[in-house]
């Protein structure tokens, strides 16, 4: 398995790292993307319209929640036996992609 390294830099921020995890991975791409296309959506709704697996997509959107790349309905801890409602959050996604082109374009 790879070595997974972070570079030595001071313009490696918190919202660069988000930026990479978020848009360097397929998956979450596709999901971001079905999100901002067609609002609000279950977990269902993005499995059946995504070309990942149910796990792959409950850990995807994990991920994209803890970045701040989609927003939930229902808090965390309330949402066992409901039916929680995702969408792209397009003004975190744009500060995270602001964040990275700026690591990768500015000196």
């Amino acid at each position: 398995m790879p070595r997974l390294t972070k570079p030595h830099d001071d313009a490696w921020s918190p919202d660069v790292e988000a930026a990479v995890e978020t848009f360097g991975n397929r998956s979450r791409n596709e999901i971001l993307r079905y999100l901002t296309a067609h609002g609000p959506a279950t977990r269902g709704d993005i499995v059946l319209s995504v070309s990942a697996g149910e796990p792959s997509v409950a850990k995807h959107l994990l991920a994209l929640e803890e970045a701040g790349a989609i927003t939930v309905d229902v808090e965390p801890g309330r949402r066992h036996g409901r039916s929680p409602r995702y969408s792209a959050n397009a003004p975190r996604i744009k500060e995270l992609l602001d964040a990275h082109l700026r690591y990768l374009l500015e000196q």
